[in-house]
């Protein structure tokens, strides 16, 4: 986990924006004057830009002040929305101590929650952050303390979250995005495109879209760094809410399935019934669907778009010998080297398809489109570079 600023003077930095006075911003935020002038410095300092102009009448955000005050502001939202929401727990649970998340919490302290959310443990999270178990079971109880109500529970394998901890983990892991987004905001303000994209791919995603966007985002801008994660759909939905990634690429889910996040169609696509060519169903004018019953098939996971598609090709009919794998890299070898048969779009195989090694079977599978496009946190703000990465896949997509 990258280095973050200190949460204090990041208050301190947005009060003398708004109020455009350190001496106001140090009554407001219960500092002194010197507190808040030199963590405005510190921060002009860590990040290389000048915030304010500083004028007889007070302190003004130039441009580059008002690109770092909205995202601030937006972490600071999302850190003041779970302090409200830890009170009224609090109130509602009828404990009276705490509720000061907002005004005292550490940056430390939030750190630890978040690693503890991703990792499951004091142990784990300790090696993410680099530090030792002690210093982070300290932070989280000392957090626990101020949040006034339970924010962990011990389990068999160590230690879980309650709802309101998780709560609080997720707005701050979305609030730490944020302020690691000022950076690259900031840059691409002077005119450098070198930040961060982050893409959740899912299982037996369609292959050409993904690389064909990657790599014209590339020529654009080839300072960018771009990492392209894999996984299951609920791993990476997870990942997306707690912004460890940007953004997510595959099948849809309809309805959305989290009231934080929002759905983007791109196109639909259809699936086909593939098969290795020479395969004894792939010379026939048609197959039949019992046809299909008589060849061991590879599948992906249960509650997946496409198996709930095979399974509805199939029917009841009780089939053995399935292989389950979301590796299109292992489907494709199994489908080659074998007489199984899977569902997949024909365009996850055009390389295949070219080069002889797999065919589609003439099955009428009927009207099954199933939505493809990206799944994004609802009110997120993404960067330049993440905006022209939406535009160039939105366009090769068409």
């Amino acid at each position: 986990m990258a280095e973050l600023p200190n949460i204090h003077h990041l208050r301190a930095f947005a009060l003398a924006a708004r109020l455009n006075s350190v001496h106001r911003a140090a009554d407001a935020a219960h500092l002194s004057q010197p507190a808040v002038t030199q963590a405005l410095a510190r921060l002009e300092k860590r990040y290389g830009c000048r915030f304010f102009e500083r004028r007889s009448t007070g302190v003004y955000p130039t441009e580059l002040g008002e690109i770092m005050l909205a995202r601030v502001e937006r972490a600071l939202d999302l850190i003041g929305e779970a302090a409200r929401r830890l009170s009224e727990s609090a109130r509602r649970s009828a404990q009276t101590k705490g509720g000061t998340i907002e005004r005292l919490a550490t940056t430390a302290q939030l750190r630890a929650l978040v690693a503890i959310a991703r990792t499951g443990g004091y142990s784990a999270a300790a090696r993410a952050l680099g530090l030792a178990q002690p210093s982070v079971h300290r932070a989280a109880r000392d957090l626990e303390r101020l949040a006034g109500v339970p924010l962990f529970e011990r389990i068999s394998q160590g230690v879980a979250l309650t709802p309101q901890g998780r709560m609080l983990a997720l707005r701050a892991a979305l609030a730490f995005r944020e302020i690691d987004a000022a950076t690259d905001d900031l840059e691409e303000a002077k005119g450098l495109v070198r930040g961060r994209l982050v893409i959740g791919t899912l299982p037996l995603v369609r292959s050409e879209i993904l690389p064909e966007a990657v790599t014209a985002l590339c020529k654009r801008y080839p300072q960018a760094s771009i990492r392209i994660d894999d996984g299951s759909y609920a791993s990476q939905l997870q990942a997306l809410r707690m912004g460890e990634i940007d953004l997510l690429i595959g099948a849809l889910r309809r309805p959305a399935p989290a009231e934080d996040v929002e759905e983007r169609e791109f196109f639909t696509d259809t699936l086909s019934v593939i098969a290795r060519v020479g395969h004894p169903l792939a010379g026939r004018a048609r197959v039949a669907p019992e046809d299909l019953q008589r060849y061991p098939w590879v599948v992906p996971r249960s509650g997946t778009p496409t198996r709930e598609h095979f399974e509805t090709l199939i029917g009841s009919q009780s089939m053995s010998g399935l292989i389950e794998t979301s590796s299109l890299v292992a489907l494709r070898g199994l489908l080659v080297k074998s007489d199984r048969l899977s569902l997949l779009s024909r365009r996850q195989i055009t390389y295949e398809e070219r080069a002889g090694l797999l065919t589609a079977l003439p099955v009428e599978l009927g009207d099954r489109p199933r939505p493809i496009g990206v799944t994004l946190r609802a009110n997120w703000r993404p960067t330049g570079l993440q905006t022209a990465f939406l535009e160039i896949l939105r366009e090769k997509a068409r």
